[in-house]
């Protein structure tokens, strides 16, 4: 198996172990079972579909199979929130005022373009993973998708493992936020998909911002202009997940924080060799 295809169906399993240590509504437990199932099932179909594709058409499938069970373990943590801890909401808000009271006035008084842009540089969150793998492929780096999902998925599921732990609502479900949103369609369409695809609640740290990160850092290994496009819209994404009320910023600078820890272990060859190639 892949060192992705480990880290995918290894991470479901473990979530849904902890399910059933841990007291949760029996319903909850069976969803955080199924998901795991679905997830150890798609890679298990994903290796069988080589007794009738190509070599290559068998590898490309599972090049891309884990931008389908990214969000797996996320739907799973969701599981998990049955409410906010009053004293961790307390803690994130408190965290928030002294980061951002120098800021937060410039935030909430942007134009209504710049507004906009924000809620679109948020909404890049969603595709940039599978582009991001297109452009490795673009760039004759197929061989090294196996690190390319290591330095994605390793930082984006510490963050869903940590989330458990810190229960509590999003700035954008508070009633009194500290940064205003500007109201416009943008925001509809990132209020509309949260809506029904988000587990209301926050991933602590940031996983949109570990992964976008992580993605980022990859692709200036292998492909530094690219790489540098990637890390711009990184840095938009972090910064329009604030401005938007979509996460602390506490839950940014970790998120940022665990995706760098993770680059800069497998860049000075801390993750051993037998799981993935070392830096070259």
């Amino acid at each position: 198996m892949r060192t992705s295809e480990w880290i995918q169906g290894g991470f479901a399993l473990i979530l849904t172990l902890a399910a059933w240590l841990r007291w949760i509504p029996s319903s909850r437990r069976w969803i955080v079972t199924l998901l795991a199932a679905v997830a150890i099932g798609a890679i298990a179909a994903a290796r069988y579909a080589a007794n009738f594709l190509s070599p290559l058409e068998a590898s490309i499938l599972r090049d891309w199979l884990p931008v389908v069970l990214l969000l797996i373990p996320y739907w799973q943590t969701g599981q998990f929130f049955l409410g906010p801890d009053e004293n961790i909401q307390t803690w994130l808000i408190e965290t928030d005022r002294r980061l951002l009271k120098l800021i937060a006035p410039a935030i909430t008084s942007m134009s209504r373009p710049l507004h906009l842009a924000m809620e679109y540089a948020y909404l890049s969150c969603y595709p940039i993973v599978p582009l991001g793998l297109a452009t490795l492929y673009a760039a004759g780096y197929r061989p090294q998708t196996d690190t390319f999902w290591f330095l994605i998925l390793v930082p984006t599921y510490i963050c869903y493992a940590i989330t458990p732990l810190f229960p509590a609502l999003p700035p954008r479900s508070l009633s009194q936020q500290l940064i205003t949103p500007n109201t416009n369609m943008g925001r509809s369409l990132n209020l509309q998909l949260l809506k029904y695809g988000s587990i209301h609640a926050i991933s602590f740290p940031s996983a949109h911002v570990a992964s976008s990160l992580g993605l980022a850092l990859a692709l200036l290994h292998f492909a530094p202009p690219a790489g540098l496009v990637f890390l711009v819209i990184a840095i938009a994404i972090a910064i329009a997940a604030v401005a938007g009320g979509y996460h602390y910023a506490i839950d940014i600078l970790l998120g940022a924080a665990v995706a760098i820890l993770v680059f800069a272990a497998w860049l000075t060859h801390l993750v051993p060799s037998r799981f993935l190639p070392p830096a070259a």
